[in-house]
């Protein structure tokens, strides 16, 4: 085996040592007056060749140990096997190294074979946290930071990491945005802070912070990811500045260790279906409906069917009794497949993680799908003792065909008396005589609705670590952050999109290119036995460059070209781009303290300057202090149940960054100017400039304890905090007569206060029978209010926005609206009139301020969209090789919004409707309003929009099983698990709809929206 680390001295140097050597040995023998043989060790001078195994604790070889002969640059390194061959003296000491274990020193005494077991290092047993530029002990955390880990994120097989964490992380409310393939969920950390700006949190990846934000994050395989921290107070998230207000979300991906290679292989496939279906009305109970819009009047007669039914495949499907459920012809099982494979390992001066990963999910509608290639490199080599480089290189492909958003809209909507197929067999472009429901079907056909998005990522961010001297080092980190997309359309002839018209199609092009630049000097000593110190000092920069070009066409020639040949449409094109750029140019300082491991400190400043706001408000300055109180090392609690007890307090100012490139200068847009008695083309101000935009500042008190019981079987924390943003991005409308809707400013003001409650425990652990039974438990709630408002009184009072629905001492979006408290009755014909100009059979509202008639001012704040409290419980249950787990997640105590509802319940009698309870002459229900032809909805609908939004569901449930040891290793493996899992199966929901759940983005679910789904898969895990 090659010795690297040998070196030998010249010849003649060595001749040389060894002539001076007997020289200075027959001096002493001469006038020392000793006697040679005396004295003499019979071990000295004689060198020898020493081989021996290196392994851990339980035996096992551990390849990469350098083994080197102290006071020398002798030394090797061990094989694959832990085996080690050295030459030394007899006289000489071996010193044995491994990352993870203490240094052990052995004499040689002549020996030729020396094995060792080396010993973990007991101070490297404490559990290590990433936190914002750099690591520390757990103990050592002063903010609010939970952790996930691997183990964690494989509970649910999701194509997001971040859907993963949904219900794992107190404080994080992940809500999903549809049941599309692909589609990204909307994280919210500690509730919302902004009214115009984004609420997202910002994504650093291996250190780098992703230029696209949530986005980004469906290019990672789930698999790749070893950890995720997720920074939530503003002490821990001031060290990211302008870009931490909404939380941070550090995402490590897998590295390499030292240790024998290892081969991981995964495997999964699982089939889809729609969660739960919408009750629509069949072909007799829309023939009800419609008969009944068409009453005379709200008690008078119904005309004959032949009067109300004008389509004659309407009639023909009563004769016959028949009836099409659009949504089973639409929908049907998807599927969902990942496999991933994986080889690590290393010596201790290299190490390597390396992997390949395809996941592919078809959905319920056939054109819907979402796939991803990925591939990933991490390598990090230690050059010597003060250099070492490493890389992280991810190289991704996605492409997710949408769909057609008429697909469920008209599934939803179409007459159930029409009927899908002609005589022939063919589909029929407008199943009745409505020209406005097409088939839904239609947009399914090969080729005829494509909208097809994908993105080519590059990530590789590399670094080089410089330990200048004991305690003391530098880091340089460059990442390139690449992503080139492109977004396909095309929409054929016979669509809902053109009716008949010619077929369309476009096509857009991005190119999104962004860097970091980093440089990271950080000092940790131990001052005394007592005092430790840190300094972390950074600069940095990150630049974005984004380019997108589009084309769109009308006239497409022949459909089977789709959008890839758009010169050939005889309508010509209409084409567009534009640039972003923008730069952030920081330097941030934190110094962290400890006295004797007890009381723990912690301060940072960071300086930001952005291009994207106007010289003299470029610069913001973000401190954060945070201090700990561990004690759980204090005499009064030694001898107790309490093996870990933390108080922490923290306070910080973090920034969000919501400001357009560009925004503070005022853009153009292209607009008609009158040019005698011609128009001409020319530029106007799109915004009206604002040079005094800055960014919106948060800033957070938080509380809290972390607390382990019994040796660390029962462990949580317990935070209380409070977040009041001020200086908001608002966008204020303005008078038409101004000729701007809005305008930007920096005025209002917000105030977030929670509680978030964790809970993890060892409630069986029973070695002797092999049972065990750990639960996991996290409880979060919120309250969210506007304190302060661009409008004033006279006192400077804050005032009230209606009409953007903005209320003081409200959270930041509410439902304001008149309230339903029934619908007028038959006798309440004169009360109905006077008070609202309406009929029995329509819907009653509340007279608020009893005055006896309606008006704006009887509407009220009926809800919101903050729960009262959420969060997930998770049961694990664990015998010999098997093991179970089931996984809640919870919403409850908040409103949504259901468009749906408004889209799918207009009562019309034209649009199929949801199977609801309708009032009649014969049925005097205070449900729903009467039908009627004459609305197209009904009078104040917006009141049947709102419902209780809370949720219970079981997110996953699983049985697994690892097979013995002495299976395994037959099969030449380290481990073998199998495993059967079910997700979304099942939940308790008051809301009527395919799921309750809802992005508060939108707060509301549309008619559109695809059916979220439930999961059936199977598992293979191997270790080689």
């Amino acid at each position: 085996m090659k010795k690297s680390l040998i070196k030998r001295k010249p010849p003649g140097i060595r001749s040389f040592v060894l002539l001076l050597l007997c020289y200075m040995v027959g001096l002493t023998t001469i006038y020392g007056n000793t006697s040679l043989i005396t004295d003499h060790n019979p071990f000295e001078e004689i060198q020898s060749t020493v081989t021996g195994v290196v392994t851990d604790e339980s035996g096992t070889p551990l390849p990469g140990a350098s083994v080197l002969v102290k006071g020398t640059t002798t030394g090797t390194t061990t094989d694959f096997d832990g085996n080690y061959t050295i030459n030394a003296d007899s006289n000489s000491t071996l010193v044995f190294r491994y990352i993870g274990y203490s240094n052990q020193e052995v004499p040689v005494n002549g020996r030729s074979s020396i094995n060792i077991s080396m010993v973990v290092d007991a101070s490297q047993l404490e559990e290590v946290i990433v936190v914002g530029y750099g690591t520390q002990k757990k103990g050592e955390v002063t903010g609010s930071i939970e952790t996930v880990d691997a183990e964690q994120l494989s509970i649910v097989q999701v194509a997001s990491t971040i859907d993963a964490i949904k219900g794992q992380i107190a404080g994080v409310d992940v809500q999903s945005t549809g049941g599309r393939p692909g589609q990204t969920p909307t994280v919210r950390i500690r509730g919302r802070r902004s009214i115009s700006a984004s609420n997202d949190p910002l994504y650093v990846v291996d250190g780098i912070p992703l230029i696209d934000g949530p986005n980004s994050m469906a290019d990672i395989n789930p698999d790749d990811i070893a950890s995720m921290q997720v920074l939530k107070d503003a002490a821990a998230t001031a060290v990211y500045g302008s870009r931490g207000a909404n939380g941070v979300i550090l995402v490590s991906t897998n590295r390499g260790r030292v240790g024998k290679t290892k081969v991981t292989y995964s495997s999964r496939y699982g089939v889809t279906s729609a969660t739960r279906l919408v009750d629509m009305m069949n072909g007799e109970e829309f023939a009800a409906l419609k008969r009944e819009s068409r009453r005379i009047g709200w008690n008078g007669t119904i005309p004959a069917d032949t009067e109300v039914f004008l389509d004659p495949v309407e009639l023909e499907s009563l004769s016959l009794g028949r009836s099409t459920n659009w949504l089973d012809e639409v929908l049907s099982n998807g599927w969902q497949t990942n496999h991933q494979i994986g080889v690590s390992g290393g010596s201790e001066n290299t190490t390597f993680s390396t992997s390949i990963g395809y996941f592919k999910e078809q959905g319920i509608i056939s054109n819907q799908d979402f796939e991803r290639f990925s591939g990933r490199v991490n390598v990090d080599h230690q050059i010597n003792d003060i250099f070492k480089v490493g890389a992280s290189f991810l190289v991704a492909k996605t492409e997710q065909n949408w769909g057609s958003n008429a697909t469920m809209g008209e599934a939803l909507a179409n007459n159930p008396l029409g009927v899908p197929y002609d005589d022939e067999g063919e589909l029929k472009f407008l199943p009745t005589n409505d020209g406005i429901r097409t088939n839904p079907l239609s947009e399914l056909v090969e080729g005829a609705y494509i909208d097809e998005r994908t993105q080519t990522r590059i990530f590789a961010p590399v670094y080089l670590d410089i330990n200048i001297m004991e305690g003391l080092k530098w880091t340089t980190t460059f990442g390139p952050d690449i992503r080139l997309g492109r977004r396909g359309t095309f929409s054929g002839s016979f669509t809902n999109t053109n009716r008949g018209g010619p077929g369309r199609a476009g096509v857009i092009n991005d190119i999104d290119f962004g860097y970091t630049l980093e440089n990271l000097l950080t000092y940790n000593k131990a001052l005394t036995d007592r005092h430790n110190l840190k300094v972390t000092l950074l600069q940095s920069i990150q630049k974005s460059r984004f380019e997108r070009y589009q084309t769109d066409v009308t006239g497409i020639p022949y459909e089977s070209q789709a959008f890839y040949n758009l010169g050939s449409a005889t309508n010509g094109s209409v084409a567009s781009s534009f640039l972003t750029q923008w730069a952030l140019a920081s330097f941030m300082g934190r110094v962290n303290y400890d006295f004797d491991g007890k009381y723990l400190f912690q301060a940072s400043l960071r300086a930001d300057g952005s291009s994207r706001l106007a010289p003299g408000n470029q610069w913001k300055y973000f401190p954060g202090i945070s201090a700990g109180w561990r004690m759980d090392q204090e005499d009064f609690l030694a001898d107790t149940a309490v093996s870990e007890m933390k108080l922490r307090a923290s306070y910080g100012e973090v920034g969000n960054t919501s400001v357009l490139p560009y925004q503070t200068a005022g853009r153009l847009t292209n607009t008609v100017y009158a040019f005698g008695e011609t128009s001409a083309l020319g530029f106007g101000l799109n915004e009206i400039p604002n040079e005094d935009l800055t960014w919106e500042v948060s800033k957070t008190l938080d509380i809290g304890l972390d607390y382990g019981f019994f040796n660390n079987r029962l462990v949580g924390s317990f935070d209380w905090f409070r977040t009041n943003t001020v200086d908001l991005l608002l966008e204020r409308s303005l008078p038409s007569t101004s000729g701007y809707q809005n305008v930007l400013q920096n005025v209002g003001a917000t105030r977030t206060t929670g509680f978030e409650f964790s809970i993890s425990g060892g409630i069986i652990d029973n070695d002797v029978n092999g049972f065990n039974w750990d639960v996991d438990l996290n409880v979060s709630t919120y309250n969210e209010e506007i304190t302060e408002l661009a409008l004033k009184d006279a006192n400077g009072n804050p005032l009230d926005d209606v009409g953007n629905g903005w209320f003081i001492g409200q959270p930041i979006q509410v439902f304001y609206d008149y309230e339903k408290i029934g619908i007028w009755q038959a006798n309440e014909e004169a009360a109905a009139l006077a008070a609202d100009n309406k009929v029995p059979g329509e819907i009653k509202l509340n007279d608020l301020n009893g005055d006896g008639v309606i008006t704006p001012d009887d509407r009220k704040v009926l809800g919101n969209g903050v729960p009262d409290f959420y969060g997930g419980f998770n049961n694990k249950f664990s015998y010999k090789g098997f093991d179970l787990g089931i996984f809640f997640v919870y919403r409850q105590g908040h409103m949504v919004q259901s468009n749906f509802h408004a889209g799918n319940n207009s009562l019309f009698g034209r649009y199929n409707n949801l199977d609801v309870d309708y009032w009649t002459i014969d049925n005097p229900t205070n449900a729903y309003p009467r039908p009627n032809e004459n609305q197209e909805s009904p009078r104040d609908g917006s009141t049947l929009r709102y419902f209780d939004g809370s949720f219970i569901k079981l997110r996953n449930i699983s049985l697994g099983y690892n097979l013995p040891a002495s299976i395994v290793d037959k099969l030449g493996m380290e481990k073998l698990r199998l495993s059967i899992s079910g997700q979304n199966l099942w939940f308790i929901s008051d809301y009527d709809t395919f799921d309750p759940e809802v992005s508060e983005d939108d707060t509301d679910l549309n008619s559109g929206v695809v059916p979220s789904t439930k999961q059936w898969s199977l598992s293979l895990n191997a270790t080689f």
